[in-house]
């Protein structure tokens, strides 16, 4: 099992095995880490929708790389990266561990999500600029 050592509400310190919290009765979920990796792997990645290339490099994943580089293809990468980029990373990935990987997941997603606020920015500001002048 998962031992919880703070409280996430109120931070206090927990002894292991603990339900809830002594000090402000948040009641603390104790899941096994193989559901916790499991529950990980089955969200989509935002990263592998917004930034399809550069999650399938950085997540290890090069034939998909390869793939999303053909146009037609590259739709299809798109939603598979979305839909099981996290499985697939984990499986052909060798990482070193699953904190590893995980860190790596959420660094390429929170990259995919500064590519799409930079690019709707980006259809922003050629818009009130083309657009100002009328």
């Amino acid at each position: 099992m998962k031992n919880a050592k703070m409280c996430p509400e109120c931070m206090e310190k927990l002894k292991e095995a603990q339900r809830f919290c002594a000090a402000c009765g948040y009641h603390v979920e104790l899941v096994p880490d193989e559901v916790v990796m499991e529950r990980f792997l089955r969200r989509p990645s935002p990263g592998g929708l917004f930034w399809t290339q550069a999650y399938a490099l950085g997540t290890r994943q090069y034939l998909w790389f390869i793939l999303s580089l053909i146009p037609i293809v590259g739709v299809v990468a798109l939603f598979a990266m979305f839909f099981y980029g996290r499985r697939w990373s984990w499986k052909v990935g060798e990482w070193e561990n699953f904190e590893e990987y995980r860190r790596r997941q959420i660094l390429m997603d929170r990259i995919g999500y500064g590519w799409l606020a930079t690019l709707l920015i980006g259809y922003i500001v050629v818009r009130t600029v083309f657009d100002g002048g009328r």
